[in-house]
Protein backbone atom coordinates (compact mmCIF):
# COMPACT_ATOMS: atom_id res chain seq x y z
CA UNK A 1 0.00 0.00 0.00
CA UNK A 2 2.84 2.52 0.64
CA UNK A 3 4.77 1.58 -2.33
CA UNK A 4 1.29 2.38 -4.46
CA UNK A 5 0.82 5.73 -2.71
CA UNK A 6 4.62 7.32 -3.45
CA UNK A 7 3.79 5.98 -7.49
CA UNK A 8 1.03 8.36 -7.81
CA UNK A 9 2.94 11.07 -5.94
CA UNK A 10 5.69 10.95 -8.16
CA UNK A 11 3.38 10.51 -11.47
CA UNK A 12 1.98 14.15 -10.48
CA UNK A 13 5.18 15.64 -10.06
CA UNK A 14 6.41 15.14 -13.14
CA UNK A 15 3.05 16.35 -15.41
CA UNK A 16 3.70 19.40 -13.32
CA UNK A 17 7.26 20.16 -14.96
CA UNK A 18 6.08 19.15 -18.50
CA UNK A 19 3.68 21.91 -18.20
CA UNK A 20 5.91 24.34 -16.38
CA UNK A 21 8.12 23.65 -19.38
CA UNK A 22 5.34 24.65 -21.58
CA UNK A 23 4.47 27.91 -20.38
CA UNK A 24 8.30 28.48 -20.25
CA UNK A 25 8.38 28.15 -24.53
CA UNK A 26 4.96 30.00 -24.86
CA UNK A 27 6.02 32.75 -23.00
CA UNK A 28 9.41 32.96 -24.73
CA UNK A 29 10.94 36.01 -27.70
CA UNK A 30 8.49 34.28 -30.49
CA UNK A 31 7.22 37.08 -33.30
CA UNK A 32 5.20 36.25 -36.43
CA UNK A 33 6.53 38.03 -40.16
CA UNK A 34 4.01 38.81 -43.07
CA UNK A 35 4.99 40.03 -46.30
CA UNK A 36 2.07 43.06 -46.56
CA UNK A 37 0.72 44.61 -50.12
CA UNK A 38 0.45 48.66 -49.85
CA UNK A 39 -0.45 50.10 -52.83
CA UNK A 40 2.44 52.69 -54.29
CA UNK A 41 5.18 50.89 -53.14
CA UNK A 42 7.21 49.32 -54.71
CA UNK A 43 9.80 47.63 -52.17
CA UNK A 44 8.33 44.35 -50.87
CA UNK A 45 6.82 45.34 -47.18
CA UNK A 46 7.07 43.28 -43.87
CA UNK A 47 5.40 43.00 -40.77
CA UNK A 48 6.60 41.47 -37.67
CA UNK A 49 4.37 40.96 -34.35
CA UNK A 50 6.21 39.84 -31.78
CA UNK A 51 4.71 38.16 -28.66
CA UNK A 52 5.58 36.50 -25.84
CA UNK A 53 6.00 37.74 -22.02
CA UNK A 54 9.78 38.92 -22.05
CA UNK A 55 9.33 40.16 -26.12
CA UNK A 56 10.16 43.63 -26.88
CA UNK A 57 10.75 46.77 -28.85
CA UNK A 58 14.29 45.00 -29.44
CA UNK A 59 12.98 41.75 -30.24
CA UNK A 60 10.84 43.16 -33.47
CA UNK A 61 14.05 44.48 -34.28
CA UNK A 62 16.21 41.67 -34.39
CA UNK A 63 13.37 39.91 -36.24
CA UNK A 64 13.47 42.23 -38.59
CA UNK A 65 17.41 42.24 -39.14
CA UNK A 66 17.00 38.02 -39.44
CA UNK A 67 14.65 38.78 -42.39
CA UNK A 68 16.35 41.45 -43.96
CA UNK A 69 19.65 39.40 -43.78
CA UNK A 70 22.10 42.16 -43.27
CA UNK A 71 20.21 45.05 -45.67
CA UNK A 72 19.56 48.04 -43.94
CA UNK A 73 16.40 47.64 -42.05
CA UNK A 74 14.11 50.53 -43.10
CA UNK A 75 11.03 50.97 -40.65
CA UNK A 76 7.74 52.61 -42.33
CA UNK A 77 5.12 51.92 -39.14
CA UNK A 78 5.26 50.95 -35.52
CA UNK A 79 2.18 49.84 -33.44
CA UNK A 80 2.11 50.51 -29.97
CA UNK A 81 0.34 49.61 -26.97
CA UNK A 82 -1.94 51.69 -24.75
CA UNK A 83 -2.35 51.97 -21.00
CA UNK A 84 -4.46 54.03 -19.20
CA UNK A 85 -4.83 56.35 -22.35
CA UNK A 86 -1.11 56.68 -23.30
CA UNK A 87 1.45 54.64 -25.48
CA UNK A 88 3.47 52.34 -23.43
CA UNK A 89 6.87 53.11 -25.33
CA UNK A 90 7.14 49.80 -26.52
CA UNK A 91 6.10 48.86 -30.10
CA UNK A 92 5.12 45.24 -30.55
CA UNK A 93 4.47 45.43 -34.62
CA UNK A 94 6.88 46.81 -36.81
CA UNK A 95 6.16 47.50 -40.64
CA UNK A 96 9.83 47.63 -42.23
CA UNK A 97 10.98 47.40 -45.95
CA UNK A 98 14.67 46.07 -46.40
CA UNK A 99 17.26 48.43 -48.36
CA UNK A 100 17.92 52.03 -47.75
CA UNK A 101 14.96 54.43 -48.48
CA UNK A 102 14.70 55.48 -51.67
CA UNK A 103 15.96 58.85 -52.56
CA UNK A 104 13.24 61.77 -53.10
CA UNK A 105 13.60 63.14 -56.03
CA UNK A 106 15.12 66.46 -55.81
CA UNK A 107 13.08 69.24 -57.24
CA UNK A 108 14.84 72.25 -59.14
CA UNK A 109 14.49 75.29 -57.29
CA UNK A 110 11.07 77.49 -58.38
CA UNK A 111 12.00 79.98 -60.75
CA UNK A 112 11.90 83.17 -58.95
CA UNK A 113 9.83 85.70 -60.58
CA UNK A 114 11.76 88.46 -61.84
CA UNK A 115 11.36 91.91 -61.28
CA UNK A 116 9.27 93.78 -64.24
CA UNK A 117 11.44 96.53 -65.28
CA UNK A 118 9.55 99.66 -65.94
CA UNK A 119 9.79 101.21 -69.15
CA UNK A 120 11.41 104.54 -69.01
CA UNK A 121 9.05 107.37 -71.01
CA UNK A 122 11.13 108.58 -73.37
CA UNK A 123 12.25 112.14 -72.00
CA UNK A 124 11.38 114.87 -74.50
CA UNK A 125 14.06 117.38 -75.55
CA UNK A 126 13.75 120.16 -73.75
CA UNK A 127 14.31 123.82 -76.17
CA UNK A 128 15.87 126.81 -74.79
CA UNK A 129 15.45 129.82 -77.53
CA UNK A 130 16.85 133.14 -76.17
CA UNK A 131 17.84 136.20 -78.07
CA UNK A 132 21.91 136.26 -78.49
CA UNK A 133 22.37 139.61 -80.12
CA UNK A 134 20.17 142.51 -81.37
CA UNK A 135 20.26 145.64 -82.68
CA UNK A 136 22.68 147.61 -84.83
CA UNK A 137 25.84 147.42 -82.82
CA UNK A 138 26.67 143.44 -83.52
CA UNK A 139 27.80 143.29 -86.95
CA UNK A 140 29.22 145.87 -89.44
CA UNK A 141 26.74 147.68 -92.11
CA UNK A 142 25.83 144.87 -94.32
CA UNK A 143 28.30 142.55 -93.28
CA UNK A 144 28.38 138.49 -90.85
CA UNK A 145 31.51 140.09 -88.92
CA UNK A 146 31.18 140.33 -85.74
CA UNK A 147 31.88 143.19 -83.94
CA UNK A 148 33.54 143.52 -80.70
CA UNK A 149 30.25 144.02 -78.98
CA UNK A 150 28.80 141.15 -80.32
CA UNK A 151 31.81 139.19 -79.15
CA UNK A 152 32.00 139.99 -75.62
CA UNK A 153 28.05 139.38 -75.37
CA UNK A 154 28.87 136.06 -76.66
CA UNK A 155 31.59 135.69 -74.39
CA UNK A 156 29.44 136.29 -71.55
CA UNK A 157 27.09 133.07 -73.27
CA UNK A 158 29.83 131.19 -73.25
CA UNK A 159 30.72 131.69 -69.37
CA UNK A 160 27.62 130.84 -67.86
CA UNK A 161 27.21 127.38 -70.31
CA UNK A 162 30.46 126.45 -69.73
CA UNK A 163 29.83 123.17 -68.03
CA UNK A 164 26.77 122.39 -70.02
CA UNK A 165 26.35 119.69 -72.78
CA UNK A 166 23.54 120.34 -75.45
CA UNK A 167 21.94 117.73 -77.95
CA UNK A 168 21.12 120.11 -80.69
CA UNK A 169 22.30 124.05 -80.99
CA UNK A 170 20.48 125.75 -83.70
CA UNK A 171 20.78 129.58 -84.93
CA UNK A 172 19.18 131.61 -86.36
CA UNK A 173 19.48 135.19 -88.20
CA UNK A 174 16.71 137.74 -89.12
CA UNK A 175 17.14 141.05 -90.69
CA UNK A 176 14.65 143.62 -90.90
CA UNK A 177 12.49 144.40 -94.49
CA UNK A 178 14.94 146.88 -96.04
CA UNK A 179 16.44 145.57 -98.81
CA UNK A 180 15.57 142.66 -101.24
CA UNK A 181 14.27 139.20 -99.66
CA UNK A 182 17.03 137.58 -101.52
CA UNK A 183 19.59 139.47 -100.09
CA UNK A 184 17.88 139.87 -96.64
CA UNK A 185 18.10 136.22 -96.54
CA UNK A 186 21.53 135.64 -97.48
CA UNK A 187 22.68 137.68 -94.88
CA UNK A 188 20.81 136.51 -92.23
CA UNK A 189 22.66 133.11 -92.85
CA UNK A 190 26.10 134.02 -92.84
CA UNK A 191 25.51 136.31 -89.66
CA UNK A 192 23.76 132.77 -88.01
CA UNK A 193 26.92 130.74 -89.37
CA UNK A 194 29.39 133.59 -87.80
CA UNK A 195 28.17 133.31 -84.47
CA UNK A 196 27.75 128.95 -84.55
CA UNK A 197 31.25 129.10 -85.72
CA UNK A 198 32.28 131.67 -82.88
CA UNK A 199 30.62 129.31 -80.26
CA UNK A 200 31.79 126.20 -81.55
CA UNK A 201 35.39 127.68 -81.32
CA UNK A 202 34.56 129.04 -77.88
CA UNK A 203 33.86 125.94 -76.14
CA UNK A 204 30.34 124.95 -76.30
CA UNK A 205 29.47 121.44 -76.20
CA UNK A 206 26.51 120.39 -78.53
CA UNK A 207 26.49 117.16 -80.39
CA UNK A 208 24.87 119.02 -83.87
CA UNK A 209 25.22 122.98 -84.50
CA UNK A 210 22.70 124.57 -87.32
CA UNK A 211 22.19 127.50 -88.86
CA UNK A 212 18.77 129.37 -90.29
CA UNK A 213 18.48 132.36 -91.90
CA UNK A 214 15.24 133.71 -92.29
CA UNK A 215 15.71 137.42 -93.24
CA UNK A 216 12.76 139.71 -92.38
CA UNK A 217 10.23 137.14 -91.27
CA UNK A 218 8.96 136.94 -87.88
CA UNK A 219 9.52 140.23 -86.67
CA UNK A 220 9.12 140.83 -83.24
CA UNK A 221 8.92 144.98 -83.57
CA UNK A 222 7.75 147.55 -86.70
CA UNK A 223 9.68 147.59 -89.12
CA UNK A 224 8.38 151.46 -89.83
CA UNK A 225 10.73 152.96 -87.07
CA UNK A 226 14.43 152.95 -86.51
CA UNK A 227 14.02 151.82 -83.10
CA UNK A 228 11.49 148.71 -84.47
CA UNK A 229 14.17 147.54 -87.12
CA UNK A 230 17.02 147.60 -84.84
CA UNK A 231 14.92 145.13 -83.18
CA UNK A 232 14.37 142.95 -85.53
CA UNK A 233 18.14 143.11 -86.88
CA UNK A 234 18.25 139.84 -83.90
CA UNK A 235 20.39 136.27 -83.78
CA UNK A 236 18.46 133.72 -81.67
CA UNK A 237 19.74 130.25 -80.39
CA UNK A 238 17.80 127.35 -80.06
CA UNK A 239 19.22 125.14 -77.16
CA UNK A 240 18.31 121.40 -76.87
CA UNK A 241 18.97 119.17 -74.16
CA UNK A 242 18.16 115.26 -74.07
Amino acid sequence: MKTSQHFVRRGLLGAFVVLLSACTTQSGPTYTVRAVKTPGQSAHVFRVTCEGLVSSTRSCEAAAQKVCAGKPVTPVQAVDRVRRGAAMGDPRELTFTCGAPPQAPVEPPAAQPQPVVQSQPAVASIAQRQVLLQGSANFAFDSAALTPSARQELNRFLDVNREARFRRVTVTGYTDSQGAHAHNVRLSEARARAVATYLRTGGLQAEHFATVGKGAAEPVASNATAEGRAQNRRVEIELETA
